[in-house]
């Protein structure tokens, strides 16, 4: 049985360079599940620099809104996985739905959650089922104040609930803050 180690934060604290560390600390049999697509100049900086800083070695898989079918297929390949990141998956699944983001139905918004937790479970239930441990990082999106906006709303609140629900299944959580990584579970 696999297990989880989750790793959040908020933005640039350190999150991806403290969890490619853990992921180093399993050995050299590292896959690396990325979850963004380069849709502009920044995102695609963001994503070499990323590469760069990783090893050759690990196995990159692409998956933007269904990571938990690779660690459903590669989990016992690997002593490691490392799916960066939660939140850009996300971010990914609810631009996949056709919602008026800025009239969103009730019926909408509980649908498109509904598929994010769904696919929260399936990351868990891969795990449970595999022989690697999972280090996850995410997004801590709740300190600051209540967005105005539906979309930005509904997702600081769905990524919120996602997060809680991989933190209940994870043996341990860190919080990453400026750089310095603390324990918060396990």
């Amino acid at each position: 049985m696999g297990r989880i180690i989750l790793v959040t934060g908020g933005a640039r604290s350190g999150k991806s360079r403290y969890a490619e560390q853990l992921a180093a600390g399993l050995g050299a049999n590292i896959a690396y599940v990325a979850t963004a697509k380069p849709l502009d100049a920044e995102m695609e900086d963001r994503i070499a620099r990323h590469r760069r800083q990783r090893p050759a070695a690990w196995r990159t898989f692409e998956a933007a809104v269904g990571p938990s079918a690779i660690i459903a297929a590669e989990g016992g390949r690997y002593a490691g996985i490392l799916l960066d990141c939660l939140t850009v998956m996300i971010t990914n699944r609810l631009l996949a739905h056709a919602v008026d983001w800025d009239d969103p139905t009730m019926a909408q918004l509980h649908t498109v959650e509904a598929d994010v937790l769904d696919e929260i479970e399936a990351l868990i239930a891969a795990v449970e089922q595999s022989s690697a441990t999972l280090i996850a990082v995410t997004n801590e999106v709740g300190y600051g104040i209540v967005p105005m906006a539906p979309l930005a709303r509904f997702f600081r609140d769905c990524a919120g609930r996602a997060n809680q629900r991989m933190a209940a299944a994870a043996s341990e959580v860190f919080l990453v803050v400026s750089g310095i990584p603390m324990r918060i579970k396990g």
